[in-house]
């Protein structure tokens, strides 16, 4: 499947797995039907089981099948257009109207979560798969391509100290001694620009050849002894970090040098598991929100982490707005000055509604509260290293 496909799939995904956490709470149900539920057997009266929630009429058909489906991302996206537009102009609201109880008629906010983590997933394989491609082939390649850079960077310095030999060589007043010398070094020259050459050619046949010649052969023994000299040097350039863990060493040395070896594939790994672990920012901001209340009563946990995941899925949904404005040539000095006003009048927003903050309050709570974040990401960038790591 192409990484386009994938993408789509994704943000179809995301639908599908939010709205079935959604439900169909706020809806109305079919016509009521008598009987007991096929379920857990109670007595039907009406269109649910009153008991376990199944609907009464069942379907074994693939045409429903395809229905589910489609009921599962279009009923979600109904709720979708009353909680997008609240979620963006106010944002503090709505976050006091889901904690006071008004739930049905909005998605809740884990459910928005999930399906703005895919659908960022999707949007970013559309928009950033080229950055971050990484697949074994394109990994073989860049070994190769650094291989025969500083091959022919050896081949222009050797062809250089030749070009020298010879303008030397040039020269009437040398000794014979003098001259027998540079005839060698040219000669050794030679065969070291015949052994490259026919390394980046790939003719080992060549190569062969060349074994039989002593000045040769000795250029092609210097050459693997430099570059297992290389080898050795960089495994013992091997992180520094003692883990007291054998296995898990073993694991950090590896992956550490495949950072070096490899940067995109180490930021492709590292942009997965950001998605895989995202939801990490949640439980990590929640101390830093009690500390902002932790003297009132009437706030709960549980309200700051409804706030906190309204607020995540707001900045990643308006991530994915930047993102797509960015691929579609809009200029980087509009989205750029978005990028640096609009979360900070959000976050103002949402916390004076939904804590009933007054302007100075809501001020005060905002600077703190971006310290907080910058806490929470270093943590969690920390967190990922370390899986990214060990992983």
């Amino acid at each position: 499947m192409s990484g386009e496909g994938e993408a789509a799939g994704d943000v179809l995904t995301g639908a599908i797995v939010a709205g079935t956490i959604e439900g169909a709470s706020g809806k109305k149900g079919p016509a009521a039907h008598g009987g007991q539920c096929r379920n857990c057997g109670a007595t039907l009266d009406g269109a649910f089981c009153s008991s376990c929630g199944q609907r009464a009429h069942l379907h074994r058909s693939l045409l429903h099948l395809g229905h589910d489906i489609l009921h599962g991302v279009f009923h979600f996206e109904g709720k979708l257009w009353r909680t997008i537009p609240e979620l963006f102009f106010h944002p503090g609201r709505l976050t006091r109207r889901y904690i006071d109880g008004e739930r049905a008629k909005f998605i809740s906010p884990m459910a928005l979560y999930l399906f703005t983590v895919f659908l960022m997933f999707g949007v970013f394989s559309f928009t950033t798969s080229n950055v971050f491609d990484s697949t074994e082939e394109s990994v073989a390649g860049d070994v190769v391509e650094q291989w025969k850079e500083g091959n022919q960077s050896a081949k222009e310095r050797t062809r250089e100290r030749a070009d020298a030999v010879r303008e030397e060589l040039d020269d009437p007043d040398l000794t014979p001694q003098k001259r027998a010398e540079l005839e060698q070094k040219l000669s050794e020259l030679q065969s070291a620009q015949a052994v490259m050459e026919a390394l980046s050619k790939g003719d080992w046949a060549a190569l062969q050849n060349l074994e039989t010649n002593e000045t040769a052969k000795q250029a092609l023994e210097e050459a693997k002894a430099k570059a297992a000299a290389g080898v050795n040097k960089k495994s013992s350039s091997s992180t520094d970090i003692n883990i007291g863990w054998p296995a898990l060493q073993e694991r950090l040395e590896r992956n550490v040098e495949e950072l070096k070896d490899n940067p995109s594939l180490a930021f492709y790994k590292l942009k997965i598991a950001s998605y895989k672990y995202s939801w990490a920012l949640i439980p990590l901001s929640v101390p830093f929100m009690w500390l902002l209340f932790f003297w009132r009563r009437d706030i709960h946990l549980y309200d700051h982490a409804i706030f906190i995941t309204y607020s995540i899925s707001f900045m990643m949904t308006f991530l994915i707005v930047l993102t797509l404005a960015a691929a579609f040539g809009v200029s980087g000095a509009i989205w750029g000055t978005a990028l640096g006003i609009v979360p900070p009048l959000h976050l103002y927003k949402q916390l004076r509604h939904a804590y009933k903050l007054s302007r100075f309050g809501a001020w005060l709570r905002l600077f703190l509260l971006t310290i907080a974040i910058s806490i929470v990401l270093t943590i969690f960038f920390v967190l990922l290293l370390m899986i990214g790591m060990l992983g």
